[in-house]
């Protein structure tokens, strides 16, 4: 295939660096009116995937499929065409790949299977690549990723250049100064030595309050320092340029309330939604919970709650719950924010009364109820890790002005 669009490839000093989330900011910015690509002319993958979700294959309602969830995630949040989740996600590196690789190097057929691997890649990549403008591919965890198989992040990148693709390179980091080109250094040297060259950096979840400070001690380290004690060993050009740096987004570590919902019926299995929430008709922005807060006292714990608050409190305590009720929709009209939900503990004992329950249904507090006791939730809670969801909107447009605002992407790819 001849006339490929240009490829920005996305790599990470590390596994949950901030790939994903670059990936959505960079899509972002293509969309931009700076850029004015529209989202039938991006093509994204992932060539190997290591966390899976089952799907239904697109046009499909009877396959289904383990597709990458970063795949799933983007294409579903930004609205990029997807024709088929097996092309977006070729290889999954399921368990046992790694044995069964390795021991294919006893027998012989390490090759062949290698060869098998960037086929797929190749044919997949051909498949999205067709009639885009751009193409953005997301690499897996640290740069040394699939190795085992010859299909590490360089490893592919190297294919694609084959292929005759040109291909952006992008190496995400965690912002500090020292930290920071301490983690990039053992990358940029390797990836160099395996015949790739970093495009560009992104230092992101930069601090607001160190901000400046940052940008000018890492500017000034690859523009001074690393030129005098590692130019003459990089073989592939110079050293890489900064695309940006991106601060900390704090909201992306908060989940909605549907998020919250979502996971104690996966832990648990029992709750029941009380109300009639808007993403069961997939509309609105999905208020995002800034704490989870038990309620054991009968009076005097107002001062103690925030909009944003999701607050736990026993399915029998009637006169509390009405309370919390008053109170979400007196911080709706003096704060214009409300609490983000109500928890109601212990299901089994007695359930909810059924006059509350019309009371609460008739509220624009979302609430459900849950078997767990209170203690039990927020420990739950507290060990959960809250990723971006396909239907985090609010998520998207913070993503989206960051990136905007803070990123600066090479000429080439503006309209």
């Amino acid at each position: 295939m001849t006339n490929l669009p240009p490829t920005i490839f996305v790599l990470g000093t590390d596994r949950d660096i901030g790939k994903t989330v670059t990936c959505i900011g960079l899509i972002s910015n293509l969309l931009g009116p700076d850029c004015g690509y529209r989202p039938e002319e991006i093509g994204y993958m992932k060539p190997v995937g290591q966390q899976v979700v089952q799907v239904h294959e697109v046009h499909s309602d009877s396959v289904e499929i383990a597709a990458d969830k970063d795949a799933v995630l983007v294409t579903q949040l930004l609205g990029i065409e997807c024709d088929r989740y097996g092309d977006m996600s070729p290889i999954g590196w399921e368990r046992g790949l790694s044995e069964s690789l390795i021991d294919g190097a006893a027998d012989g057929s390490l090759a062949k299977s290698r060869q098998e691997l960037i086929e797929r890649i190749q044919a997949a990549y051909r498949r999205i690549a067709r009639n885009k403008r751009i193409v953005l591919v997301e690499g897996t965890g640290q740069p040394g990723v699939g190795s085992v198989g010859g299909i590490s992040n360089p490893d592919v990148i190297r294919v694609l250049l084959e292929m005759g693709a040109s291909v952006f390179v992008v190496l995400v980091a965690e912002g500090g100064i020292g930290s920071t080109i301490d983690r990039i250094f053992p990358y940029l040297m390797a990836l160099d030595h395996l015949g790739t060259h970093v495009d560009g950096l992104i230092i992101n979840n930069v601090l607001a309050s160190k901000m400046d400070k940052v940008a000018r001690y890492v500017s000034g380290y690859y523009r001074e320092v690393f030129p005098q004690f590692y130019g003459h060993l990089v073989r592939q050009g110079s050293p890489p340029g900064i695309l940006g740096f991106v601060p900390e987004i704090s909201e992306l570590r908060l989940p909605t309330f549907r998020q919250v919902t979502e996971y104690l019926q996966s832990k648990t299995g029992t709750v029941e939604l009380v109300t009639d929430c808007a993403w069961e008709d997939g509309s609105g922005d999905l208020p995002l919970v800034r704490n989870a807060k038990v309620i054991s006292l009968d009076f005097g714990y107002e001062p103690y709650l925030s909009p944003g608050d999701v607050v736990i409190v026993g399915v029998n305590a009637n006169d509390v719950i009405l309370a919390m009720l008053l109170l979400h929709e007196r911080m709706m009209r003096t704060q214009g924010k409300g609490l983000s939900g109500l928890v109601l503990s212990c299901k089994q004992a007695g359930g909810l009364d059924t006059e509350i329950r019309e009371l609460v249904r008739a509220r624009s507090l979302p609430t459900i109820t849950v078997e767990l006791d209170s203690a039990d939730i927020v420990q739950r809670l507290d060990n959960a890790t809250w990723k971006i969801q396909p239907y985090d909107e609010l998520k998207r447009r913070l993503i989206a002005d960051a990136y905007r605002e803070h990123l600066t992407l090479w000429p080439e790819l503006r309209a």
